[in-house]
C-alpha cells in the first residue's frame, strides 16, 4: 500500500514516496542523519516507529533507495510473525556502501527469501535497479529507465487500484507533470469519491501516513531529504515539510 514517483535524469534523481500504513501503527520517527562508520558512508532516512526500519533514504555517495510492500499468496501468513525479519531492515542494509558496494550487495549478498514480498528501488542519476520479490514468482530484476516512472501497490482491490493510479499518472504526465511546491502534484492526488484509490490515500483502516522526497543533484553535490508527517487524516502543506535534511554527496 504505497506509491512512488521516480524521475531519473543525468543531472537529477528525484524519488517521492507516499507511505501507506494502518492508522493504528505507531507514529513514524522523523528523518535523521546516520553518520558513516565502519567503512560505510553517511545516510539520511526516517524510521518506522514500531520496528525501527525505514522505507526510503539517501547516502552521501548519491545512492537513493526505497522499498514498497508487494502482495502475493502467502504474504498475510508471514506479516507480524516474530520469526520473520522486517522488510524495513533492507534499505538500511543498502545505503552507505558506495556505488560499487551497492551493486555487489544487490547481486551477491541480498537474500530476499526470508522476507514477505517487496519491491526495492535503488538508483543514482546515472542508473538504477528495481528488484521485485514475490513469494509466487520469485526474484525479478529490471532497470530504471530515464524519465518518469510510477511504482505503486495495494492489497485491497489491487488490480483496480493500480490501474486507477496508472491512469491518473498518465494524465498527470500529459498535463506536463506539474508540481505543487517541491512535490509532484500526482503524489498529492486525493480525489473526492475515490479517496481509497488515490495516491494520497484514505481508507477506514489505513491511509497515507507520510510523504518523503529524496533529491540527488550531482551538479550541486548534495543529497536532500524532505519529509511530511500527515496530521491525522488531513491534507499536508507542500511548502511546510516536517523535516528537511541535507548532506554533501560525493558525486559529480
Amino acid at each position: 500500500m504505497c506509491t512512488l514517483t521516480l524521475l531519473r535524469e543525468p543531472d537529477r534523481l528525484l524519488l517521492t514516496m507516499n507511505r501507506d500504513e494502518r492508522w493504528t501503527r505507531s507514529a513514524e520517527r522523523p528523518p535523521v542523519l546516520h553518520p558513516g562508520q565502519g567503512g560505510r558512508r553517511a545516510w539520511l532516512a526516517p524510521a518506522d516507529g514500531e520496528r525501527g526500519g525505514t522505507w526510503i533514504g539517501a547516502d552521501e555517495d548519491g545512492v537513493a533507495a526505497c522499498l514498497l510492500n508487494a502482495y502475493a499468496p502467502g504474504d498475510l501468513d508471514l506479516i507480524g510473525r516474530p520469526d520473520v525479519p522486517s522488510r524495513g531492515e533492507i534499505v538500511p542494509a543498502v545505503l552507505g556502501r558506495g556505488r560499487a558496494g551497492v551493486l555487489r550487495f544487490l547481486s551477491r549478498e541480498l537474500d530476499p527469501r526470508p522476507y514477505p514480498s517487496f519491491v526495492l528501488v535503488v538508483a543514482t542519476p546515472d542508473e538504477g535497479r528495481i528488484l521485485r520479490w514475490t513469494l509466487d514468482r520469485g526474484l525479478e530484476l529490471e532497470e530504471v529507465a530515464e524519465g518518469w516512472s510510477l511504482i505503486t501497490s495495494s492489497w485491497w482491490r489491487a488490480d483496480e487500484v493500480v490501474a486507477w493510479r496508472r491512469q491518473r499518472f498518465a494524465a498527470w504526465l500529459a498535463d506536463g507533470a506539474p508540481f505543487s511546491g517541491p512535490l509532484p502534484a500526482f503524489n498529492l492526488v486525493d480525489e473526492p469519491g475515490a479517496r481509497e484509490h488515490s495516491p494520497f490515500m484514505t481508507r477506514g483502516f489505513s491511509g497515507t501516513r507520510s510523504l518523503t522526497r529524496v533529491a540527488v543533484e550531482p551538479g550541486r553535490r548534495r543529497a536532500a531529504l524532505l519529509y511530511w508527517a500527515r496530521p491525522g487524516r488531513a491534507a499536508i502543506d507542500p511548502d511546510r515539510p516536517t523535516a528537511a535534511l541535507e548532506l554533501a554527496a560525493a558525486t559529480g
